[in-house]
């Protein structure tokens, strides 16, 4: 009996544990909305530039066209060891070349996102913003509305 007692009042205190812990779209505010708008711009400065970096690149080599690598991108989606059979040597070495500059730009922004949510909403609350901007509604109505605004600054 006291054991059973024991694990009812455990499950209590982790389930208010729990919901003390998680955070509703009400509890967030303007400015929660607003330093996700912020954090979100500073990412796609950084991933915006990935697409025109590849081509950049396609472009002033030889060998390789924009359809070509747009093919072994489709197989490889980024893993060159997944490049198909009927790739060259040269378009291994090329595709190698493109992928690490894409992941070190992928790395940044993702290093940029950490921080700011760290030392601007914290993991809690920028989770829940997330959360909420994905579920749409008013929470990404608020969050475009403040994406447009700062892009026009």
């Amino acid at each position: 009996m006291m054991k059973k007692l024991s694990q009812v009042v455990m499950a209590f205190l982790l389930f208010g544990f729990v919901s003390v812990n998680t955070m509703n779209a009400q509890d967030l505010t303007d400015e929660d909305y607003k330093d996700y708008a912020i954090i979100l711009m500073a990412q796609n400065a950084i991933t915006d530039k990935i697409s025109p970096m590849v081509n950049e690149l396609i472009e002033k080599q030889e060998g390789i066209d924009g359809n070509r690598y747009v093919e072994l991108d489709g197989a490889a989606k980024g893993d060159v060891s997944k490049l198909p059979a009927d790739a060259t040597d040269f378009e291994k070495q090329f595709y190698a070349v493109i992928q690490k500059q894409v992941d070190k730009k992928k790395k940044a922004a993702q290093t940029v996102v950490s921080q700011l949510a760290t030392h601007t909403l914290g993991a809690k609350k920028y989770n829940a913003v997330k959360k909420a901007y994905k579920g749409g509604g008013e929470a990404k109505a608020k969050i475009d509305g403040y994406l447009s605004s700062l892009s026009a600054e």
